[in-house]
């Protein structure tokens, strides 16, 4: 897959990706993805420990606003708010629960530090999303240089 498929699932329609890439100019794509993600807010980056606040909760409210969608009901957000888990995949599962029948999933995208990077994606493109290995590093599990999807 081309760089630039990735880069137009992960930003649909977002005319300041292009502009940002030439700018950033570095010879590694998957890092100014993932710099151009935490520049517009379209990436939330949580601790592997978990959430300190509702972070993800949030996230999604956010992304309903900005695409003008519902993704999930004000009880499915209640359950979010106040489900424990213990690793924060099993949170991103129970995320999923909700999404996916609306079409769309919660994703991390591959990082090499200490967090995840999540993003809202439509399920339509999950074929695409989990079959290429994005962060080039040996020293890394091979599923987490990809974009994992937890169902």
């Amino acid at each position: 897959m081309q760089d630039q498929e990735i880069a137009q699932l992960l930003f649909p329609d977002n005319k300041d990706l292009e502009p940002f890439l030439r700018d950033e100019g570095s010879d590694d794509i998957h890092e100014d993805l993932l710099k151009f993600g935490l520049k517009t807010k379209q990436f939330l980056y949580v601790d592997y420990k978990g959430e300190q606040y509702q972070e993800i909760v949030n996230f999604i409210l956010d992304y309903e606003f900005a695409h003008h969608i519902e993704l999930a009901a004000k009880e499915d957000l209640e359950h979010l708010e106040a489900y424990n888990y213990e690793f924060l995949p099993d949170k991103i599962r129970e995320v999923n629960k909700i999404l996916s029948p609306k079409g769309y999933g919660l994703f991390s995208y591959p990082t090499s530090g200490d967090f995840y990077a999540l993003f809202i994606a439509k399920l339509e493109n999950i074929t695409t999303l989990l079959q290429e290995e994005l962060l080039l590093d040996d020293r890394i599990p091979f599923l987490e240089r990809c974009i994992q999807y937890y169902r």
